[in-house]
């Protein structure tokens, strides 16, 4: 539905400029953090000279079994995927540097400049970590899409050229230098001229240009589909090259940005610059895979674009780092010292996994009711603090670069039902499947019948959104195998019965508007106790379909399932 507006509103220039205020001494906390992490995570505490966390806990007589790695550095799932020049520590170090880098230059930088100064930081870096046909390929990518949806901004026809020269760069690979620069410039003049005749179609639009353009979104699941079927076809796996893949991981956010553009909310004429800083920033690369959304689209950045005072904005986003480093050190520690409480103290047998829970269960093995329930939301804890440590790695980095970014958590141990437990845990995810899939349901069908329009749009959004489009990509785009695809559309159960879950809680809700606040202190906070915990334990339990394993089935997966209610049903 064009022109609705659900959210906030960009500030104003005046807000602006009123926020930019230089406060210097800001540096320092940033600088101190960075440094914190490049101290656990990395090699420079060898190569200064100075104790390595390894040698901390030896002369404090710690055993680091489960928080330090082979090389005596902090084991972490903060890392930098897809990269093959330096090694995961030196990475990290790279990333660490190019994102204090990129903060001086933007909190310095004139309000004009700070989107030039996020992507010219960018491109260098990812130069760096992936090379540099990576980086051109990943640049012409977004400069088609910026071609297609942008065609009277200025410049265009010259950044038509620039696309052109960057294909013919790529098409002349190895060549010599003579027939690169042929390559180069042949391709600008091709391109240039083909865009000059074809953009007076492309600025009035129609049918075949607005297919263009969803073509242009869809990148990510049209490869999926064309690889796979290939594959099942020849037998030949396609290996996407490395700076398309960084482009489809960024699917969610592309198809953000095309709301906002059907709605009005993104500029015709929206410079080159400003476009390229929605998707190259810094913050992308740490974990590229995890929560991919993060950031949304063009309106949801400008409307979180120094909102207050940036400083107040830098130390959030320090403090931030300080709970990520956190929750990442002690995630695995916490969790293994959990399973072993419960297994010599409590006599229950628990799988820190619940990938291992169902191969024990696949395998013929007897499994208690208990050991189901708890090694279940073991795991979903242990997901909760490591992906929760990465995530607010990068919402912290996104505020230290001025934008005030929500976290992805909001303490989700405070949840009573499921459709608050999806809120408080995956926001920016949770925001992506209403912008691109709730909304567009909710208000094109059953407007005279208001809860059959929510149920529906629901579960659009919770099941065919959330499978199809929320996580079939992260599954297959580094292996496009048809099995692959397979395996990712049988977890279907998981996704079904979290959006029954949701969807029936948000209609009761409607029907029985609450008359007291979850967690007020009165003598029902017990119930509120027990609510949170069936919450959880539920949105845990449904997990072993999510996880399937050579050898299973969906009756096999039911069984588990049903025996975590203590239903125990023979094979």
């Amino acid at each position: 539905m064009a022109g609705v507006r659900l959210r906030g509103s960009k500030p104003a220039p005046e807000a602006l400029r009123a926020h930019d205020r230089h406060r210097p001494w800001v540096i320092a906390p940033v600088l101190a953090v960075l440094l914190l992490y490049c101290w656990c995570y990395t090699h420079l505490a060898a190569w200064l000279g100075v104790p390595t966390p390894a040698e901390v806990f030896h002369a404090l007589g710690l055993s680091g079994g489960r928080i330090l790695d082979g090389d005596g550095n902090v084991d972490s799932k903060l890392y930098v995927s897809l990269t093959a020049i330096f090694s995961n520590d030196d990475e990290r170090l790279i990333v660490f540097a190019g994102l204090f880098g990129c903060f001086l230059n933007v909190y310095f930088a004139p309000l004009r400049y700070k989107n030039q100064a996020i992507v010219g930081w960018f491109v260098p870096l990812f130069a760096v970590l992936y090379g540099l046909p990576a980086t051109v390929l990943l640049i012409a990518a977004h400069v088609a899409v910026w071609l297609a949806f942008h065609p009277t901004a200025r410049g265009s026809v010259a950044g038509a050229g620039a696309f052109g020269a960057l294909v013919g760069w790529l098409a002349a690979g190895s060549a010599a230098l003579p027939g690169q620069a042929l390559a180069i410039a042949g391709g600008a003049a091709v391109a240039a001229g083909l865009y000059r005749w074809i953009r007076p179609a492309v600025i009035r639009g129609g049918r075949i240009v607005a297919v263009v353009r969803a073509c242009l979104i869809q990148t990510c699941m049209i490869m999926i589909v064309a690889a796979t079927v290939r594959q099942a076809i020849t037998g030949h796996v396609w290996v996407m090259p490395v700076g398309l893949a960084f482009f489809c991981f960024q699917w969610a956010r592309l198809m953000v940005y095309h709301a906002d553009y059907r709605d009005g909310e993104v500029p015709r004429d929206l410079p080159l610059g400003d476009y390229l800083a929605v998707f190259l920033t810094p913050v992308a690369i740490p974990n590229l895979a995890y929560a991919p959304y993060l950031g949304q689209g063009y309106a949801f950045l400008q409307e979180r674009r120094l909102t207050e005072d940036k400083s107040a904005l830098v130390l959030s986003g320090v403090k931030l780092w300080c709970l990520a480093l956190m929750y990442m050190v002690f995630a695995e520690y916490a969790t293994a010292r959990f399973v072993v409480f419960m297994r010599e103290v409590c006599g229950v047998e628990v799988y820190k996994f619940t990938s291992e829970l169902v191969q024990a269960h696949l395998a013929g093995a007897e499994l208690s009711t208990p050991t189901v329930l708890v090694s279940t939301i073991v795991d979903q804890a242990r997901i909760f603090l490591i992906y929760g440590g990465v995530t607010h790695f990068r919402v912290g980095a996104w505020r230290v670069l001025g934008y005030r970014m929500e976290t992805q958590y909001d303490r989700p141990w405070l949840a009573t039902n499921l459709a608050a437990l999806w809120s408080r845990w995956a926001f920016h995810f949770r925001e992506f499947l209403v912008r691109v899939f709730y909304y567009p349901v909710f208000f094109a069908w059953f407007k005279r019948r208001r809860t059959l329009r929510i149920f529906v749009a629901t579960m659009v959004a919770t099941v065919v959104g959330n499978l199809i489009w929320g996580h079939i990509p992260p599954r297959t785009i580094l292996d496009l195998r048809g099995s692959t695809l397979a395996a990712g559309l049988s977890t279907w159960p998981y996704f079904l019965l979290l959006g029954l879950g949701i969807s029936i809680t948000q209609v009761v809700l409607l029907r029985r508007p609450r008359t007291r606040k979850p967690w007020t202190r009165d003598r029902r906070i017990v119930l509120d106790v027990l609510c949170a915990y069936l919450t959880f334990q539920f949105f845990a339990l449904i997990h072993v379909f999510i996880r399937p394993q050579e050898g299973g089935s969906l009756w096999a997966y039911t069984r588990l399932f049903l025996r975590g209610f203590g239903i125990h049903v023979d094979g």
